[in-house]
């Protein structure tokens, strides 16, 4: 008799435990479940992020830090340009094919203390002045690089060519001296000091004739 009746409750026991595994999970149950997922993997992205961001400002204090070291006894212009050459091949310049130049090319060198052409990140600005009347200088024509990459681009650093090559077209119209000859000043900002460089030398070109 009490053999049948934990038969009877194991039966019973083994039906209920049958019955709720055949409902399987509430949407409910999957909608919270999907949720937890969901923060999960924001929770790592967040912790990807913070972790990139606490590299770079760690490399930037680095590079302060270094900055920062430079002492009287280590000078930083010993490492960065001093002074602007412009290459004696500048001048004159025919960009167009045709007989006359429309412009003038400038070969610019920053160099540091120990004279030698450095690489740094800079704006540049040329200006073409006439000065056939001395007491009364006339500006042909002006030119700014002031996008880093436009003045990435200008570096020519292969055999012999360490100079930022810089093109300063004439101005549609421009009155050009007849002598041939314009005063161009150049002007570069180095963006690593904030230290402006400048050097002028006199050019030559080729007028365009009818």
């Amino acid at each position: 008799m009490r053999s049948s009746r934990w038969a009877r409750c194991i039966l019973l026991v083994g039906g209920l435990v049958t019955a709720a595994g055949g409902c399987g999970p509430s949407p409910q149950a999957l909608r919270l479940s999907k949720e937890n997922q969901d923060l999960r993997a924001e929770n790592e992205r967040l912790a990807r992020d913070l972790a990139q961001r606490e590299e770079a400002i760690a490399v930037f204090e680095k590079q302060v830090e270094e900055l920062a070291g430079f002492t009287p006894d280590r000078p930083l212009h010993k490492f960065a340009p001093v002074s602007l050459e412009i290459a004696s091949l500048s001048g004159g310049a025919d960009y167009d094919g045709k007989p006359g130049d429309d412009g003038v090319t400038l070969y610019l060198r920053p160099k540091d203390a120990d004279g030698d052409v450095v690489k740094v990140p800079g704006r540049i600005k040329v200006q073409l002045v006439d000065n056939t009347n001395i007491g009364s200088p006339r500006v042909v024509g002006v030119c700014v690089y002031d996008d880093i990459e436009k003045v990435r681009a200008q570096w020519q650093g292969k055999f012999l060519t360490q100079h930022f090559s810089v093109k300063c077209p004439f101005p549609p119209g421009a009155r050009l001296p007849e002598s041939r000859k314009l005063l161009a000043s150049a002007e570069f900002v180095d963006l690593t000091t904030g230290a402006t460089l400048t050097a002028s030398q006199e050019v030559t070109f080729e007028m365009t004739r009818p």
